[in-house]
């Protein structure tokens, strides 16, 4: 049997700034991706992909952008205990900065 590459942590409250959203935390690994599932069944992405710089993380770590309504994000997931940065990376033509961060769920 395949093991599975999604982990899901309950009941976790994430602090974007200038709102705190509460729901499941979900790591896919296989697609490199956390989101929060709220309640109501909709999700909001919490990972950003950068295949489009030719940029994948690696197993268990998934990129998250620090620019707009992400801005400080990784280093609140961090202080919460649920993500490790690994690598600062700088990306696009603003030059904007993201994280790849090792998902500790």
């Amino acid at each position: 049997m395949a093991e599975s590459t999604i982990t899901v942590k309950h009941d976790v409250t994430v602090d974007f700034g200038c709102i705190e959203l509460t729901g499941a935390l979900v790591h896919d690994d296989k697609n490199r991706v956390l989101k929060l599932e709220k309640a109501k069944g909709s999700a909001e992405p919490i990972s950003i992909s950068l295949q489009g710089y030719g940029l994948t993380p690696e197993l268990g770590n998934v990129f998250i952008k620090d620019w707009s309504e992400h801005s400080g994000l990784t280093a609140r997931l961090e202080w919460a205990g649920l993500v490790t940065p690994v690598n600062v990376l700088t990306v696009g033509p603003y030059r904007s900065t993201a994280y790849e961060v090792r998902v500790t769920l």
